[in-house]
């Protein structure tokens, strides 16, 4: 016979289960635009699961709101589904049908199945809307998808007009350099790595490009600069050789030149770089409240065809907001250490400032730039240095001018006359 105690007990533990089950905590009802924000939240750091799960609600909530259409799609693409990606966006231009960034999102998963044509005029969709924000990227793509059809007249055309756009479009700026590469026009190919690497310093294939360029142009400096960075960008891998071999090139023959001219040549006085992004730090920091909220990239194919998440403001850097003046870096040419902040007064010591255009191996390499600067009505010297691995080198330098303001005119002025990045070095007046 059971024992009624043990029954009783049992029955307890079902009703006490239940009561738990009942209990459960419901979620927050957010709005659809609080759901909408965590969604680009999650979306923006590849979190496509959760990105989803609140998109999806926030459309439940808003299902006529075509930028939440437009978000589910992107997360779907990320998520590598493009049918229900391609569905989104669809229904996103029928709520609008002037969205271009939707247009530009459904022209990449047209290019990553092949459908060019359908691609190419999503793309020039986009790019005839005068109220897109970011055309460059669909006149980027358009241009992606001639140079694959070896079509490099037309690429061409619509890369440079990517970088008419933004200027800093280094990806760009990469593939105009390798058409101009292809087409013999080397000058030009070289200058446009160099834009490579000023607005995508990250890139490691405008580097390797742009160092092999300016070694076979004599320009050591900089092709040691560039080849270094790409070991350093992405180590362990085939462009990462190719850099090393450079690299091996360029130290041959600079022991060949040392072997052949001794070294009776002085070394450069103590001298103090103020780099660019310093000066342009500190002049945004002047120019933008603190509160200024950077965006990320619009959505573009890339070599993959991948596309970006929709742009969410996110907080600004702290390397990017005011802060105190930081010490500047030391000089490639020089090897002194720094001697004092960035700023026109530093105690009682009096400063001048030169702008320093390149360094070139050759001589005659470097008198034929400063010939063309004279020509441009610059004031340009030739000035033979000690470096600590390329051996003498000949540094084109501008004369000194009195206060860091004037030089940075003058390098902002030379930026569009020279390959690679002007600096402004500082020493004491004499």
């Amino acid at each position: 016979m059971r024992h009624p105690a043990l029954l009783y007990f049992a029955f307890l533990m079902v009703i006490s289960g239940c009561a738990g089950t009942n209990t459960t905590k419901q979620q927050p009802d957010y709005s659809a635009r609080q759901l909408q924000n965590m969604g680009e939240n999650y979306l923006s750091g590849a979190d496509t699961a959760n990105a989803l799960q609140y998109l999806t609600r926030a459309e439940q909530k808003s299902p006529n709101d075509p930028v939440i259409q437009y978000d589910l799609g992107l997360a779907y693409d990320q998520r590598e589904l493009p049918d229900k990606a391609l569905s989104h966006f669809e229904k996103a231009l029928k709520i609008k049908p002037d969205y271009p960034e939707a247009l530009n999102a459904m022209g990449s998963i047209y290019a990553k199945r092949g459908q060019v044509e359908l691609a190419r005029q999503a793309f020039q969709k986009a790019l005839d809307d005068p109220f897109y924000k970011t055309p460059d990227g669909a006149a980027y793509n358009i241009g992606r998808l001639y140079e694959k059809k070896d079509d490099l007249d037309r690429a061409l055309t619509y890369y440079q007009q990517a970088v008419k756009f933004n200027p800093q479009y280094g990806l760009a700026w990469l593939r105009i350099g390798r058409i101009q590469e292809q087409l013999n026009r080397t000058d030009e190919a070289r200058h446009a790595y160099g834009n490579a690497v000023k607005g995508a310093p990250d890139l490691a294939e405008a580097h390797l490009r742009y160092g092999i360029m300016c070694y076979q142009a004599g320009d050591m400096e900089a092709a040691l600069s560039s080849l270094s960075r790409v070991g350093k960008l992405v180590p362990n891998t085939d462009m990462a050789d190719e850099a090393r071999r450079y690299l091996e090139k360029l130290n041959a023959a600079n022991r060949t030149k040392i072997r052949s001219r001794g070294s009776s040549y002085t070394p450069h006085d103590e001298i103090e770089v103020i780099s660019n992004g310093n000066i342009q730090r500190q002049q945004t920091n002047e120019a933008l409240p603190s509160s200024y909220p950077p965006q990320l990239p619009p959505p573009l194919m890339q070599d993959g065809g991948s596309s970006q998440p929709a742009p969410v403001q996110q907080e600004i850097p702290k390397e990017t907001q005011a802060s105190p003046a930081k010490k500047a870096p030391v000089s490639a040419v020089g090897d002194a250490p720094a001697q004092g902040r960035i700023a026109e007064d530093s105690g009682t010591q009096a400063y001048k400032y030169i702008v320093q255009v390149g360094s070139f191996v050759d001589r005659e390499k470097a008198e034929e730039i400063k010939k063309s600067l004279d020509g441009k009505g610059y004031n340009a010297l030739v000035k033979p240095l000690k470096h600590k691995v390329l051996g003498k080198v000949f540094v084109i330098q501008l004369q000194p001018v009195a206060s860091v303001a004037k030089a940075t005119t003058l390098m902002t002025q030379l930026s569009n006359e020279v390959e690679g990045e002007p600096t402004i070095i500082r020493v004491p007046a004499q």
